[in-house]
């Protein structure tokens, strides 16, 4: 039996002081996006499956509309953006900074809360972290739990490229990077091993330093790798050139904060649709729970 009370899993409800710090990282988000000449996007919570990231993927929800098209309901937020901002960034009647703020959905019943931005002109992930610390420095200023807030955030660093490089040069297949598949990684190639053991700028540095007849093109990605590491003071950086990202479209260097094996904020270089942009998700109800 169903009580009157209960909500399908996977569904989100949040009342009292829940909603009240949502509306708040909400407000806070927004200010600083704006004050960085974003605009905000509402895009439809419902699409045409056939424009979805994956049609075959399970994780969609579908259904039909009245002339029987195959309709989802809203499953990746930035995929949405680019498709239907597209005709009117090629006649250039809009700007090409966007941030939004609604959830996806998951089947069969998850919905995930996100504030999302996109910036179709700049690929610099530099200022995307930036800003993602000023959310996280903002947070300390309207939350009432120190102990919450004082959890050790560690920022992650990788290059999408690099475990493409490895698994092209060294015939390592792609799901043994999305598995951390570490025995199979490892004993692909001696250089692989020197990879795995970096963790911070100071190892990178090493490995590019001591290695001898790194490829080229897997030096130069290393080296895009290490320069942005150099170029952020903070106390918690990690250095994982191996990782790869969870969605493909992806194409360049990422970052991911995350406390308690949380993902608090990810984003990076990608394209889509042939357009090249970078761009960061706060993931809303991960930093809910944290707090």
């Amino acid at each position: 039996m169903i009580l009157s009370h209960e909500i399908p899993q996977g569904c989100k409800l949040y009342f009292g002081k829940e909603a009240k710090f949502k509306r708040e990282l909400e407000s806070l988000a927004s200010a600083i996006l704006y004050q960085n000449g974003y605009e905000e996007i509402i895009t439809p919570t419902f699409a045409y499956l056939e424009y979805q990231r994956d049609i075959h993927s399970r994780e969609v929800v579908r259904t039909n509309n009245q002339f029987n098209h195959q309709i989802a309901l809203r499953n990746d937020s930035t995929i949405d953006t680019i498709r239907l901002l597209a005709p009117h960034l090629r006649e250039a009647a809009i700007g090409k900074r966007w941030f939004y703020i609604q959830p996806i959905f998951i089947y069969p019943t998850t919905e995930v809360h996100q504030i999302g931005v996109e910036n179709l002109e700049n690929c610099d992930i530099l200022p995307f972290i930036e800003m993602s610390l000023q959310v996280l420095n903002g947070i300390a200023n309207f939350t009432k739990s120190p102990d919450s807030y004082s959890k050790k955030v560690f920022l992650q660093l990788s290059n999408v490229k690099i475990p493409q490089i490895c698994a092209e040069i060294f015939g390592i297949p792609l799901s043994a990077f999305e598995k951390i598949d570490i025995g199979a990684i490892e004993s692909a190639n001696p250089l692989m091993a020197q990879l795995l053991r970096i963790y911070d700028k100071e190892s990178l540095e090493a490995v590019l330093q001591n290695t001898k007849d790194l490829p080229n093109k897997l030096k130069e990605e290393l080296e895009k790798l290490y320069f942005l590491a150099s170029k952020i003071p903070y106390a918690h950086c990690l250095v994982s050139p191996l990782y790869y990202a969870p969605m493909n479209y992806y194409k360049g260097l990422f970052f991911r904060f995350f406390a308690e094996n949380l993902t608090w904020i990810l984003g990076g270089e990608y394209e889509i649709l042939g357009q090249n942009a970078c761009g960061f998700a706060i993931y809303t109800d991960n930093l809910i729970q944290s707090f």
